[in-house]
């Protein structure tokens, strides 16, 4: 039933853009930078519906990307590994819960100031998710510790392309400004969040000792029994010869087919070329000499411990990875181009004629300076997109299903549990972009924001941040949003001077409106994935919204008067 409530909010806020169609010219930024009135465009019914199908044709990776990762989580909960290492580390939290979501809005929020896209890092909120869960805060507390941190590392992101193409900013304009800015709105965050203090009961699953012993008694005697048999089924193996094959062959998986895992040293084989296995191969080999052998000088083939480092070192690559692969650092640190160059590298990689990483793996992303084109499908590392992401989730599925030997059968059954989970979120996520559509073919979200700031001769910061806050919303999406209103400021206020506090005001506004807005797609898979009425959820989050709010104002001002 709550979830009934944010189709309401969705419903009315469709409703309400469609309303403005009907009554509202709409208008556009010519080449000569001069706003053009049109004349009213109603949308109409049969527009409306049209639209429908424009925005899932349009705006479909979003989906895609969300039931990547509900597949992704669906096969890993089958895990016996990460459900144990889930709650393990949510017993390392227990009693220190303040702990962890500081912990968690922090990162969220460093990281997303490096980042030109927030939401995927919703990559990590499943697990983030399941170990809060475990112990009990509050799910409004999980998502701003992980939406609302990363909006606000967004609001202050260091570099934005779409944003500093458009003003002609430096990378290093209000840089100071913003990290300030930034340490304030965290800690606001974190300390308006924090989750009160758990009062623990005495009577709380009372049971009798003397009961408890004599049943735990008889439980140990038949694990015993279960362990030592299991231990005499296990492949044993030389633990001199494993740990020497495992660092001078473990990148081909050769230690893997000695201990009688095939599947496991093919897929070395198949992925050597990553540097994956050579980092894990050096981890277990750590891991070897650490294990006692028996008489024979034998130890088991296969551990628990071994799986559990393993497992970690994976989990620490992924992460590693994802933030790597979406971080900008060709645009961040000046002259370096290491990554375009490698793409140019794999391209060029043939046998003969014959062009290996191009046709087996994919084409890389390649730039031809000297015409000004592009051509490949995948993108320079650093420069990953939604989809790129989606795409890596798929394979990774793919793989975990296979080294955890999960059947066909249950792989695919597990797949289609998790995306008939997701399916109406990432339609809704999708549909939800209507608004944006409406507004962008129609011109109204530029006539409303030229009548904004029109209110005021030259530039005025009430003026701008009511603009940006109205736009934010009929708008949805950043891009759009600095396409189309932002080519208004630019119409508007011609002095340049002004273009680096009109950037902070557009993108920490944007953000901070993306924190309730209906049109917000991260809000919404966030209210939706948690079971959150919108209502409860603004109630929460006003106080947070008001008092970022006068420290934006509050930052512009001093900024403007500095100007």
């Amino acid at each position: 039933m709550k979830k009934y409530n944010l189709f309401k909010v969705l419903a009315i806020t469709v409703l309400v853009a469609w309303v403005l169609t009907l009554i509202i010219p709409g208008s556009y930024v010519d080449y000569n930078g001069t706003v053009t009135l049109n004349g009213i465009a109603g949308v109409g019914v049969w527009g409306l519906l049209s639209n429908l199908s424009i925005s899932i044709s349009y705006f479909n990776g979003i989906a895609v990307f969300l039931i990547a990762l509900a597949c992704f989580y669906a096969v890993l909960n089958k895990v016996d590994v990460y459900n144990a290492f889930v709650s393990k580390t949510a017993s390392l939290f227990k009693g220190k819960e303040r702990l962890l979501v500081a912990i968690t809005t922090i990162t969220f929020g460093i990281i997303s100031i490096f980042i030109n896209d927030f939401l995927i890092l919703l990559v990590f909120v499943p697990f983030v998710y399941r170990v809060m869960k475990e112990l009990e805060i509050d799910k409004k507390i999980i998502l701003s510790s992980t939406l609302v941190a990363g909006l606000i590392g967004s609001m202050y992101g260091i570099y934005n392309s779409t944003l500093f193409n458009s003003f002609n900013l430096e990378l290093n304009t209000l840089l100071l400004v913003k990290v300030i800015l930034f340490i304030v709105s965290i800690s606001v965050l974190t300390v308006l969040t924090a989750p009160k203090k758990v009062v623990k009961t005495s009577n709380k699953k009372t049971t009798s000792k003397a009961t408890k012993t004599s049943g735990n008694k008889e439980e140990l005697k038949e694990k015993a029994v279960k362990k030592v048999s299991v231990k005499s089924k296990e492949k044993q193996v030389n633990k001199t010869v494993y740990a020497i094959l495992t660092i001078l062959l473990g990148t081909i998986g050769v230690n893997k087919f000695y201990a009688g895992k095939i599947k496991s040293g093919l897929l070395c084989i198949l992925f050597c070329w990553t540097g994956i296995p050579t980092i894990l191969s050096i981890a277990e080999f750590i891991t070897v000499l650490t294990e006692k052998k028996d008489k024979k000088g034998n130890i088991s083939a296969s551990s628990k411990r071994r799986q559990n480092v393993s497992f970690g070192v994976c989990l620490v690559l992924f992460t590693l990875f994802v933030i790597a692969s979406i971080t900008p650092w060709e645009s961040l640190i000046s002259n370096l181009s290491i990554f375009s160059d490698f793409n140019v590298w794999l391209s060029n990689l043939k046998i003969g004629d014959y062009s290996i990483f191009s046709n087996i793996i994919g084409m890389p992303l390649i730039v031809d300076q000297t015409l000004g084109s592009t051509s490949g499908t995948i993108g320079v590392f650093g420069t990953f997109t939604m989809a790129d992401v989606a795409i890596l989730l798929f394979i990774l599925t793919l793989i975990i299903s296979i080294a955890c030997n999960i059947k066909i059968n249950d792989f695919i059954a597990t797949i289609t549990s998790g995306t008939k989970k997701v399916l109406p979120v990432a339609l809704t996520a999708m549909l939800i972009s209507i608004v944006l559509i409406i507004m962008v073919t129609t011109g109204i979200n530029v006539t409303i924001t030229n009548a904004i700031l029109k209110l005021a001769s030259g530039f005025n910061i009430a003026t701008s941040v009511l603009a940006t806050m109205v736009g934010s919303v009929l708008t949805g999406d950043f891009y759009y949003l600095v396409s189309t209103v932002g080519s208004v400021f630019n119409a508007t206020i011609t002095n340049q001077d002004y273009y680096g506090v009109i950037a902070l005001i557009i993108q920490s506004i944007y953000n901070l409106v993306m924190i309730i807005a209906p049109t917000s797609v991260g809000l919404i898979i966030g209210l939706y994935y948690m079971d959150i009425p919108y209502n409860k959820w603004f109630k929460f989050i006003w106080k947070l919204l008001l008092i970022l709010l006068v420290i934006i104002i509050i930052a512009s001002i001093v900024v403007y008067a500095l100007v």
